[in-house]
C-alpha cells in the first residue's frame, strides 16, 4: 500500500467521523479515528500497542512507515501517544 492509498484512507475517517470504520492492515494495524479523543489510532495488534495521532499527514506517515517495517524511530512523533 503506497502513501497516497494510506491518505485516502485517513481522508474517508474524516469525512465519516461520526461512523465507526476500523481499517486492518497486513492483519497487524488497525486504523480508526476516535472522534471522543479527536485524534487518529493505530493498533499494532502484535505487540498490542496503540499509537495516537492528532494530524492526518503524521498519521498517515506513520502508518506507511509501520506497515513496510521501516525502523521504529521514523513513526515515533511528539504527537504520538503509545498505549502499552
Amino acid at each position: 500500500m503506497n502513501l497516497t492509498e494510506i491518505k485516502h484512507m485517513i481522508e474517508n475517517l474524516v469525512n465519516y467521523r461520526d461512523s465507526d470504520i476500523t481499517h486492518t492492515l497486513a492483519n497487524r494495524f488497525t486504523l480508526s479515528y476516535s472522534k471522543q479523543l479527536n485524534s487518529f489510532q493505530i493498533c499494532d495488534i502484535e505487540n498490542d500497542i496503540i499509537h495516537r495521532y492528532e494530524e492526518a499527514e503524521t498519521t498517515a506517515l506513520a502508518l506507511f512507515n509501520m506497515v513496510h517495517n521501516l525502523p521504529e524511530t521514523i513513526y515515533r512523533h511528539t504527537n504520538s501517544f503509545e498505549q502499552v
